[in-house]
């Protein structure tokens, strides 16, 4: 079995189609159906219902597609610290969501490589939210960086951990456009609403049940047409037309500036939600020193802070320090 099978099932599993997977793991679309093909001959059993649109997981992948994903991730954490043993360097883990890996991290790493850490393993370690929260609290994260209700910061649960506001980020309702301009998907009379949502177990699928689906249901049929927590995988379906979704502000900033993606924040009876951003240390950090080197670096003033999220097209995008290694579940 190769890793790249398993990065490419959870790739499939979250864009839907086998073409836009393909685009996602920048290869061919029949290179890409080879490997599926390849992997599920290994396996001895079926793990894509091609007869669906968007295609599904079958029962069987459905089951143990969430033990796929571990595994993956397993496998990258004992690389890397057999990795950072070999280079006896020092390591610091940062803990943080998958959309801000795409959108603040970033910046932060080239903040970190402005400064020089090479003497430092940075490894990030990309997850839900609720898992990067429980992997601090158990000190297997030296680090978190993750969105917070501004009603229930995680500091008022982990009194002992230092938190520095990192800003803050606005999950907004968007949709792709029609030929004319207009919203594809939104509330209309009479018509159900296609949305592409997150499981209702995971942070933002909580939030979004709570604050925006709420009265939002009592008003107009709502078709969940696919749930992800990769934020994404849910963006790039939202851009093909599939359904509008709930979405932080830097992650669309590019299509909302192209007019490739609408906001509709403005529109009666859809709400948006403003997160804080925290960044926490762990005061029992095995490398404390080196974790406080880290965090007195990303924790410095907004001011001498890059802005977040991708750089504008034509602007230079900024190289991430050598020794920073992401996750598996970026």
């Amino acid at each position: 079995m190769k890793m790249v099978w398993i990065e490419d099932l959870i790739a499939l599993a979250e864009a839907g189609t086998f073409s836009r997977a393909a685009v996602l793991r920048n290869v061919s679309q029949p290179a890409f159906s080879r490997r599926i093909q390849l992997f599920e001959a290994w396996l001895n059993a079926e793990l894509i219902d091609r007869r669906s649109q968007p295609i599904r997981l079958t029962p069987i992948g459905e089951r143990h597609i969430a033990a796929f994903r571990s595994l993956l991730h397993d496998m990258n954490q004992l690389r890397n610290r057999i990795q950072s043993e070999s280079a006896y360097q020092t390591r610091v883990t940062l803990a943080t969501q998958h959309s801000l890996t795409i959108t603040l991290l970033p910046g932060l790493l080239q903040q970190l490589n402005d400064h020089g850490i090479a003497h430092i393993d940075f490894n990030v370690r990309s997850e839900n939210r609720d898992e990067c929260v429980a992997a601090f609290m158990l000190g297997q994260a030296d680090l978190l960086l993750c969105m917070e209700e501004k009603h229930d910061l995680l500091s008022d649960r982990m009194p002992a951990a230092c938190r520095h506001s990192m800003g803050v980020e606005t999950l907004i309702p968007v949709s792709a456009r029609t030929a004319g301009g207009a919203p594809l998907h939104m509330p209309r009379a009479g018509q159900a609403l296609k949305l592409l949502g997150f499981p209702q177990d995971s942070f933002l699928g909580r939030v979004v049940q709570r604050t925006c689906l709420g009265t939002l249901s009592l008003q107009h049929p709502i078709e969940i047409v696919h749930e992800s927590i990769f934020l994404a995988g849910v963006k790039e379906m939202v851009k093909s037309g599939f359904g509008m979704a709930w979405l932080p502000r830097s992650l669309v900033r590019r299509e909302l500036e192209s007019g490739e993606l609408l906001s509709l924040a403005d529109s009666p009876g859809l709400k948006t939600v403003e997160f804080e951003l925290g960044l926490y240390r762990n005061p029992l950090a095995a490398h404390a020193d080196a974790t406080r080197q880290v965090w007195d670096i990303l924790a410095s003033e907004p001011e001498t802070r890059p802005a977040y999220g991708p750089p504008p097209p034509g602007e230079p995008r900024g190289s991430a320090p050598a020794r920073a290694r992401a996750g598996a579940r970026s």
